[in-house]
């Protein structure tokens, strides 16, 4: 299936004129699928909005001043939910290579490392809030201080429990793992069987077994050894229930026993307080404390289970010990079912498959770490060999032994250019080389590259073609260039293997992504499909046969050079300077350079300087309405109106100024006298016409460079027609100064 994007809106301030708004015609980018290559390239000049297309897909910058719709395989998506791109900018100047070594290592090894890791962590961290969400809501325990935590028998899981019940425990960074585990490996499932009545009892140990001031606490740190018998516990209790009796039926005006009306409540009271005070005074101290920490203590409790303050009572009051060893026994018989319960909650709690895939990750840990993913491979290949120093992985054991990426033996993710002795290429080089890793590694489904090698020299060139080829092998890849040397190195690399479209954005233009044609894209990459369509049937294409030949002036004299023609480029050199006015026969020219005796075109076309001057440049069109070979015609349009403007400058420039020639003067070298102090000109109308990218040689000469598209279309139409019409109204601006000049030197000569 091709994979088709569709645009819709693409909104960047006033950057993209109002056919993007609503987009609906030239807005389909399908992905040329060859084996898991899906690859579709954005071909556009400086100046038409491929960056600020990169931004606003990208969604990370100018985010208020930003939109777009796109659907892709049935999927709307916009900048408010932009999964959809992941954007890789120009790498120029790019200082610091961000991230960490998990975005960028894709060998199996190392991926399988990182799931289990996060896997691990995440498993943990659950973990952590199970336990500690049980360990309340079943044991009431919510702090490493609750004194039942001491009561695990296991001393390894008494740690790992008080270390769960700490709010501040951190479970990634202070958990010994390995001993947890280990841990939870050897704990036996134990069988939990309970009445209803036991339940209540154990439900009331675990209730009141907190603190030190809990009661089971204190029961269980009560010396019974030390209990003394002493009969007068029994007459304390009977004054204090006494005292209850007489307080819960305060509103009797009579005694509750006896009826016996003639009798003071208040004196009542205040004796049996007196003897009850009296009595515990002659306590002995052990006695006294066990009565006010535990029977006391009892008396406030809504319910005794256990028959605390019974028992103790009858423990004193008979001196009999073992009614308090007898208690203690039965509460460790519930000690013993709550470390049963732990046992179990933490046997539970802790998945196998946790167990498992933390051994796993262990034994991996336990490996040195190579690298292994053929990208990552090339891209050290391609280090050692340029840059003289070799990338390796090794483990921090000093951080969780995260992998780290060392480039020479020091780490080089997200520190200064400064930092690593780099040049500009190499610097470069590896931050995209990193960032191809790192947008394989990502979750998005399309990826863009903005114009990927405008800052590499040819020595990397090569090198990132292929980086973007097999590092992306799966994604759909956008690539924005104004670079036809990539699409030319794309295609070496992967022969057919993208869609080519051109990018426009211009007033009163065809808009949008234009699609160019099979035919039109092998004369775009490859010189000979271009020659052999000139020596073949270009002219079934042609509208203007005057038009198209002068077109072909400044490629034919190149051509004709480099093939020794030298009658033919010494010819063609006349009608590519303004002072020259011979006039020369362009159609026998073309027939010499192209077509073979048998079909040659009859006839002759004589054309001079002027000639090519007097052409209404706004009303040409060289090739026919319907042909497949539109960016021809408009490469050629561009070529025609460079030739025109180079003229025009030197032959303006001579006549107004009376510069002598001397031989085959440059355009550079008339303007250079063109403008001197004596004839009136100034240092800034030198550097007008120096400056102007029309008048520049590469785009009038095709010698040593033969892409008659390159030059051609670097730039936008709307930008050309622009220094179009600059370069002309300053020439006759200057014009008229220069007569102005004249006139008053005329008129001061007169007086």
């Amino acid at each position: 299936m091709v994979n088709t994007l569709i645009f819709n809106k693409i909104q960047r301030g006033n950057i993209f004129n109002n056919d993007f708004i609503n987009f609906d015609k030239n807005n389909k980018i399908e992905f040329k699928k060859i084996g898991r290559n899906n690859i579709a390239v954005i071909y556009g000049p400086n100046g038409t909005g491929k960056t600020s297309l990169s931004v606003v897909l990208g969604g990370k910058e100018d985010k208020d001043n930003i939109s777009f719709d796109v659907d892709f395989n049935g999927t709307k998506y916009t900048q408010d939910n932009n999964e959809l791109f992941y954007v890789i900018s120009d790498q120029n100047g790019r200082n610091i290579i961000r991230g960490s070594a998990r975005d960028y290592l894709l060998g199996d090894n190392i991926k399988r490392e990182y799931d289990l890791k996060d896997y691990i962590s995440k498993e943990f961290i659950l973990l952590q809030k199970d336990i500690n969400k049980l360990m309340k809501s079943s044991f009431n325990i919510s702090s490493m201080k609750n004194v039942l935590i001491n009561q695990v028998e296991n001393t390894d899981l008494r740690v790992f429990v008080r270390n769960f019940a700490n709010s501040r425990f951190k479970v990634e960074e202070q958990l010994d793992k390995s001993k947890f585990l280990d841990v939870v490996k050897s704990l036996n499932k134990e069988e939990i069987n309970i009445t209803l009545e036991n339940e209540e009892k154990y439900i009331f140990i675990k209730n009141n077994f907190k603190d030190e001031s809990s009661l089971i606490y204190r029961i269980m740190n009560i010396n019974d050894k030390e209990i003394k018998k002493n009969e007068e516990i029994l007459k304390i209790e009977e004054n204090d229930e006494a005292l209850n009796i007489l307080s819960k039926f305060k509103y009797k005006d009579e005694c509750i026993v006896c009826d016996n009306k003639d009798y003071n409540r208040e004196e009542l009271i205040e004796r049996k307080t007196s003897n009850k005070e009296s009595i515990i005074k002659s306590l002995d101290p052990i006695t006294k404390k066990i009565l006010e920490d535990i029977i006391q203590i009892v008396k406030t409790l809504d319910k005794d289970p256990l028959k605390i303050e019974e028992i103790f009572v009858k423990a004193i009051e008979t001196g009999d010990k073992n009614l308090i060893l007898e208690l203690k026994n039965e509460i460790l018989i519930y000690i013993k079912l709550f470390n049963n319960e732990i046992n179990n909650l933490f046997k539970d709690l802790v998945k196998p498959e946790l167990i498992k895939r933390y051994d796993e990750y262990m034994k991996i840990l336990e490996s040195q770490p190579t690298i292994s993913d053929e990208d990552i491979l090339y891209i050290e290949k391609i280090v050692s060999e340029n840059i003289r120093k070799s990338i390796e992985i090794k483990r921090d054991t000093q951080n969780g032994n995260n992998l780290k990426i060392l480039l020479g033996g020091k780490e080089f993710l997200d520190k200064d250019r400064d930092e690593l002795q780099l040049s500009t290429g190499q610097q470069n080089f590896i931050s995209l080389s990193f960032e191809l890793l790192k947008a394989k590694n990502s979750d998005k489904e399309i990826i863009i590259l903005d114009d990927p090698i405008s800052s590499f020299d040819s020595i990397y060139k090569n090198k990132i073609a292929f980086c973007i080829i097999k590092f992306l092998e799966g994604k759909n890849q956008i690539i924005l260039t104004h670079n036809t040397d990539l699409i030319r190195l794309l295609e070496f690399q992967l022969q057919n293997c993208f869609n080519l479209y051109l990018f426009n954005n211009s007033e009163n233009a065809i808009n949008g992504f234009i699609k160019v044609n099979l035919k039109e894209k092998d004369i775009l990459l490859q010189i000979n499909k271009l020659l052999d369509l000139f020596r073949t049937n270009i002219f079934e294409e042609v509208r203007n046969q005057k038009h198209f030949l002068i077109s072909m002036i400044p490629f034919m004299r190149g051509y004709a050079n480099i093939t020794g023609k030298r009658q033919e480029y010494t010819n063609l050199s006349k009608v590519m300077h303004g002072y020259e006015n011979e006039k020369i026969d362009i159609l026998k020219i073309y027939n010499n350079l192209f077509l073979d005796d048998d079909v040659k075109l009859s006839g002759k076309l004589e054309v001079s300087v002027d000639d090519i001057l007097e052409l209404d440049l706004e009303n040409i069109r060289i090739l026919k309405e319907d042909s497949e070979y539109q960016l021809l015609d408009n490469t050629l349009y561009h070529t025609l109106s460079y030739l025109y403007l180079r003229l025009k400058v030197e032959k303006d420039l001579i006549d107004i100024y009376n510069v002598m020639v001397n031989g085959n003067m440059t355009v550079q070298q008339i303007i250079m006298k063109a403008f001197t102090p004596s004839n009136g000109g100034t240092i800034e109308d030198k550097i007008f016409f120096t400056s102007r990218k029309t008048l520049l040689n590469e785009f009038n000469h095709f010698e040593g460079n033969m892409n008659i598209f390159q030059p051609a279309i670097d730039i936008t139409d709307i930008a050309l027609n622009e220094e179009k019409e600059s370069i002309l109204d300053y020439l006759e601006k200057l014009r008229k100064n220069k007569e102005h000049m004249i006139e008053t030197e005329l008129e001061e000569d007169l007086v």
